[in-house]
């Protein structure tokens, strides 16, 4: 047996070391993941001692499940493991969804993923915390030192270009430190300091495993403290913010066309890198005009221009430091419609102000005269 209690390194050899498990082999349905982490142990001369952290790739506890499904049935997987959408993102010819998941992050299509993935492409688990507490306790029975487990994928970050890894399951630690109520090296006390352990384990972690190089294990050997007995663990899921206090529940395009009134299914797919002026002006005029209004519909032109076409592009024309402004018209001069033309005149200044928070649109809106225009494929049907 190559895992057995042990002593944590003493103050003489503090420092935290990342020792990967190089010889865990291909991981099937069915496979007792406890037995070949021994196995491994036991293969490259190592042991668990006391106070070790085992982090191990998500991937391996879906493949240990059979949660492998075929190319074919992503997208409708993806609905299947969607809380909540956040958003979704065009890049090419391809779509992102950026939902929640079950286990509570955030992930871009639901953390599907085809990578280190013989055949097919895995789900993660839906309960990870409860994966984590039952490996700790399947190498408990097979005689292991008092480890902690954190289960572990990779994820974008908010703010952030690039990926890393984050903790999606925690067993045998605190994953949410609080360290509200103690004192800094000079003596304050600290208020609102929580410190994100397991995510920072699993991002350590991932500098040994990597993301090519066969190694979905390793033991965190030499933090102090860090694991603690199960009344005190906190499990990953506390690492989500979720309802009230998700500061960033959608990003800025998605929230205001939310507070709009579209549904998920009218909301527009914007892309993922910088979009031309004219596509995005077009974007806020269509959305401004979803749901349909009420009475006979406004018209709209771009000011010193004609009637704006329903589709395609709209031509701003003009130098790109000119003041550029639309013009929206009533269809008739009836009560109803200049209602109509005031209502979608506010929806256009604040779809065309979403489209500035990012980066600005230089386009104003104003009321324009009466016309009465029937034709079909003008911007009023």
């Amino acid at each position: 047996m190559t895992t057995r209690p042990g002593s944590a390194p003493s103050s003489e050899d503090r420092g935290v070391r990342i020792i990967p498990l190089r010889s865990l082999p291909e991981v099937r349905e069915g496979d007792d993941l406890a037995q070949l982490l021994v196995g491994a142990l036991g293969r490259e001369g190592l042991e668990l001692v006391d106070g070790d952290v085992l982090c191990v790739s998500a991937k391996i506890i879906s493949k240990s499940r059979g949660l492998v499904i075929p190319a074919e049935r992503k997208q409708r997987t993806i609905l299947e493991q969607t809380v909540r959408l956040v958003a979704r993102r065009r890049h090419l010819r391809t779509t992102t969804s950026i939902v929640e998941v079950p286990a509570g992050p955030v992930m871009a299509a639901a953390g599907i993923d085809g990578s280190n993935a013989p055949e097919g492409l895995l789900v993660l688990p839906e309960d990870p915390d409860a994966e984590a507490e039952q490996l700790r306790d399947a190498l408990a029975r097979a005689g292991a030192a008092d480890v902690a487990v954190v289960l572990s994928d990779t994820s974008s970050r908010i703010w952030r270009v690039g990926v890393g890894d984050i903790a999606l399951g925690a067993a045998g630690l605190r994953a949410l430190e609080d360290l509200r109520g103690t004192e800094d090296a000079e003596g304050r006390t600290l208020h609102v300091t929580r410190r994100a352990l397991a995510d920072e384990i699993a991002a350590a972690a991932d500098l040994v495993k990597g993301k090519a190089s066969g190694v979905p294990a390793v033991i965190v050997r030499g933090l102090e403290g860090a694991v603690v007995p199960p009344d005190s663990a906190v499990p990953a899921r506390a690492l989500s913010r979720t309802d009230a206090g998700d500061w960033f529940r959608r990003p800025s395009l998605e929230s205001v066309w939310q507070s709009l009134g579209l549904s998920p299914e009218q909301e527009p797919v914007a892309a993922m890198d910088p979009e031309d002026d004219a596509v995005r002006l077009r974007r806020a005029i269509d959305v401004a005009r979803t749901p349909s209004l009420p009475g006979p519909a406004p018209l709209l032109s771009r000011e010193g221009g004609g009637l704006l076409e329903p589709e395609g592009d709209v031509p701003l024309g003009g130098d790109e430091h000119a003041p550029r402004r639309l013009l929206v018209h009533p269809a008739a001069d009836t009560g109803v419609a200049w209602a109509s033309a005031g209502m979608l005149l506010e929806r256009l200044r604040v779809a065309i102000g979403a489209e500035s928070i990012a980066r600005p649109l230089p386009v104003g809106v104003r009321l324009g005269d009466v016309r009465e225009d029937s034709s079909r494929g003008r911007m009023g049907r």
